[in-house]
């Protein structure tokens, strides 16, 4: 018997958004089965009796909890999470990869979009709008980056878990901690969120 197709929740307030993912994931035009949910608290629901491979969350929820806070206990309790959302601002979605979300979808993208994030996410990979990850590039600065901090760098690209990163490479956690240090500096950026950024575009190409 074959594999159960993957099986994606969809959170969004508006029944129109949702039938409209759900045209998208599922077959014809793609592989996945979906659920969904209009709410946080429907959403919890829905994850405790479904336990989806993926969701893909709005962030303007209705009560509690917020878009944002329902991300963060997803992905906090381990679970892939795509965000699909109405705001093109590159903030937020920083703010959304910092909490550990796979992707960030604008709901301005070709429809084809959320497919690709979704199989990216599945993939363990991260994926971002065109714009948004334009929007969030920052100067490139590799010039001269050693061995070790660009193996680190394409790792962020997979995990902010600096134990993984450090599993990965044969490393101690504080060997990590201090090359990111480095890194931050070597980019001009503050937080480990934004070096995320960089990692993701230098996948990306650039």
């Amino acid at each position: 018997m074959a594999d159960a197709a993957p099986l994606i929740l969809v959170v969004d307030d508006h029944a129109i958004v949702r039938g409209g993912c759900r045209q998208l994931l599922e077959p014809p035009l793609s592989r996945f089965r979906v659920v969904e949910a209009a709410d946080g608290m429907a959403a919890r629901e829905q994850v405790a009796r479904h336990n989806p491979d993926l969701v893909v969350a709005d962030l303007n929820l209705p009560g509690s909890p917020s878009g944002l806070d329902l991300v963060r206990e997803l992905t906090g309790a381990g679970r892939r999470v795509v965000v699909f959302s109405m705001h093109e601002t590159p903030g937020i979605a920083g703010r959304c990869l910092e909490m550990g979300a796979a992707a960030y979808v604008t709901k301005s993208d070709a429809p084809d979009a959320l497919v690709q994030a979704a199989e990216a996410a599945l993939r363990g990979d991260r994926w971002l709008s065109a714009d948004i990850a334009r929007a969030l590039a920052l100067p490139n600065r590799e010039g001269d980056l050693t061995e070790r901090e660009a193996e680190i760098l394409d790792i962020l690209a997979d995990t902010t878990d600096l134990d993984d990163v450090g599993r990965r490479l044969g490393i101690s956690y504080k060997t990590v901690a201090n090359s990111l240090v480095r890194l931050r500096n070597r980019f001009g950026v503050r937080r480990t969120a934004d070096l995320v950024r960089v990692a993701v575009q230098r996948r990306a190409g650039g």
